[in-house]
């Protein structure tokens, strides 16, 4: 069986589409080791069922005469976080459209603030117990609200969010957040903020279900808090937020779960580390992007003068 994994365009490729038109024969564009590109109609059936297949197919056919230039993993994360309901993925697609948001890249202040804040990064190897779903890790006192970085902590947390929604497996999963509560005060809350990372947890603004909050060690005050954000959450995402202590932990994630966290918390990894080496990651994947994008072009160049 292929094991598909699906690559979403970049932003100057997408920058590209929105200039020129777009085909349906290049919807769905996958990779996998095996496979470079297929068509809708060169699924593996083991990846989704015809009644899925059909929905894809709808889409690409719907956004192709809407004129909506939206990637082809897109669509496919619409389709999955949806659970495959045209109608509401019709909707998120024209409504919820977010482009500064879903192709963020790993550079400038973005950058900066992923390693010099470290306040959400993801936990490799790390799998909830329930569902199998990845994990990443948050710690809000490390956030000061200020009128430069709030925008910054949204952008941590999409970029994170599209990140660990790649594969069919991950945007089947979905993900689960770990909040890290200790040393936190109302210094680290800002209202407006806080409402807007919400939105995007709740999923009504990027296409990555989170399965569940786990927020572990809360301080007392935290009760008080709770009370007053508590009634504007949806009663779904409610039942996803878990407030426990850390001995807890256990009973929502694999039984070796030490072994993935930071040094900070419970943990034996290095939290700098961790997040230094994720951003180095993803910047050398992000450039590696780049260079066969530009050597995809010089071939097509040549073939064309040909």
């Amino acid at each position: 069986m292929l094991k598909f994994t699906l690559k979403p365009r970049n932003r100057r490729q997408d920058q590209n589409a929105a200039e020129g038109s777009m085909s349906l024969d290049s919807s769905f564009t996958l990779t996998s080791e095996d496979l470079t590109l297929a068509k809708p109609e060169s699924f593996s059936m083991n990846c989704f069922t015809q009644k899925e297949l059909e929905c894809l197919e709808k889409l690409s056919t719907f956004c192709f005469h809407a004129n909506r230039h939206v990637s082809n993993h897109l669509i496919i994360r619409y389709a999955i976080y949806h659970n495959f309901n045209y109608d509401k993925a019709i909707d998120a697609i024209t409504k919820g459209y977010n482009y500064s948001y879903l192709y963020l890249e790993m550079e400038g202040e973005l950058m900066r603030f992923f390693i010099q804040s470290m306040v959400f990064f993801p936990l490799p190897g790390l799998k909830s117990r329930k569902t199998g779903s990845e994990v990443f890790y948050f710690r809000p006192s490390r956030y000061f609200p200020t009128s430069r970085n709030n925008h910054l902590l949204l952008d941590n947390i999409c970029y994170i969010l599209n990140d660990m929604s790649k594969s069919i497996d991950q945007c089947r999963n979905g993900v689960v957040m770990l909040v890290n509560m200790d040393g936190y005060s109302m210094k680290n809350f800002h209202n407006d903020t806080q409402m807007k990372m919400t939105r995007i947890t709740e999923g009504q603004v990027i296409p990555t279900r989170i399965v569940d909050i786990l927020i572990v060690n809360p301080p007392k005050f935290f009760k008080r808090l709770w009370k007053v954000v508590k009634p504007a959450f949806s009663s779904t995402y409610k039942r996803r937020i878990h407030i426990i202590k850390n001995e807890k932990l256990g009973n929502y994630l694999v039984d070796d779960y030490q072994e993935y966290l930071p040094d900070e918390f419970m943990g034996w990894r290095s939290t700098q580390e961790m997040a230094i080496d994720y951003c180095d990651k993803k910047r050398y994947e992000e450039r590696q992007n780049v260079e066969q994008d530009l050597r995809a072009c010089r071939m097509s160049q040549r073939w064309q003068y040909r």
